[in-house]
């Protein structure tokens, strides 16, 4: 929630956002006559805004002068539709009002193949790409190799929290198991709050609720935390111990999709991946 001086910083932003959006919006565009020898300003008139988006006049000039205003999801994204706003834009407005965002789409969970490309001249660092409910959307091969085979998942199930807690060989080759899996349920807890009303976060919650013991203990911690780097090991089986610098990474043009590189800690770990990626 925005308190004290942020919240008036707030209202002005959103004040302003709206006249610039209005001012941009020509009158055809909605259906309205263009009358330009008596229009006086650029765009739309206010009362035009508030008439499309099925409020008053006055209530919405307040807004735009950034007055301490109530505005509900529902009046926010009705003046998002009458100002033709596109996603981003809306997802703006929305921030700007202080409401959460709308449930993912799908939209943004796209992966194009320059950022494929991108993992794969990572390796042999394991490398990936997570979307917003921590879904696997894309990986290379090193990643398969050291820590899980995720294109052996069933596709509901290639989900980084799943498969921390659910997936055998997660947990032997991980050093530090319990701290990656904490700090793993701290992300996903921030990410679910940021977005309430999306229900698949509960879903996927309440299922390791249900599977995982340690998963319910943790839950229940309510414990936040932010996506950060450090070091991570890994063990195994052919070539032993080795470690890792995390870096997370998101992307400009989706923020919603994070690129998340584990980089060998020296040349010797460099050496330890190259040979698994040749043996296998």
């Amino acid at each position: 929630m925005w308190v004290g001086i942020d919240s008036e910083v707030r209202r002005q932003g959103l004040g302003e956002f709206l006249r610039a959006r209005r001012s941009q919006l020509r009158p055809e565009t909605v259906g309205i006559a263009a009358d330009r020898g008596r229009r006086r300003v650029p765009g739309l008139r206010r009362e035009e805004v508030a008439g499309l988006a099925g409020v008053s006049y006055s209530w919405y000039t307040r807004l735009e002068q950034g007055r301490d205003v109530h505005a509900t999801a529902e009046v926010i994204d009705s003046i998002a539709a009458a100002l033709r706003l596109g996603h981003d834009e809306h997802r703006h407005l929305r921030r700007l009002a202080g409401l959460p965002l709308h449930p993912f789409d799908g939209g943004d969970e796209a992966v194009d193949e320059h950022t494929r490309q991108l993992l794969e001249r990572q390796s042999p660092a394991p490398a990936y790409v997570v979307g917003p409910r921590f879904d696997y959307l894309a990986w290379n091969d090193a990643l398969a190799l050291v820590f899980c085979d995720v294109g052996a998942l069933p596709p509901p199930r290639r989900n980084v929290l799943w498969a921390t807690f659910m997936v055998s060989s997660v947990r032997t080759s991980l050093v530090a198991w319990e701290e990656h899996a904490r700090s793993v349920i701290g992300q996903f807890r921030a990410e679910a709050a940021a977005h309430p009303t999306d229900q698949r976060f509960a879903a996927m919650a309440a299922e390791l609720v249900a599977a995982s013991p340690e998963f319910r203990q943790w839950w229940a911690t309510h414990e936040i935390v932010r996506a950060a780097g450090g070091d991570q090991a890994f063990r195994h089986p052919n070539v032993g111990l080795i470690s890792t610098h995390l870096i997370q990474m998101r992307l400009i043009d989706r923020p919603s999709l994070k690129v998340v590189i584990h980089s060998p800690a020296t040349r010797d770990d460099e050496r330890r991946l190259d040979e698994l990626l040749r043996c296998s």
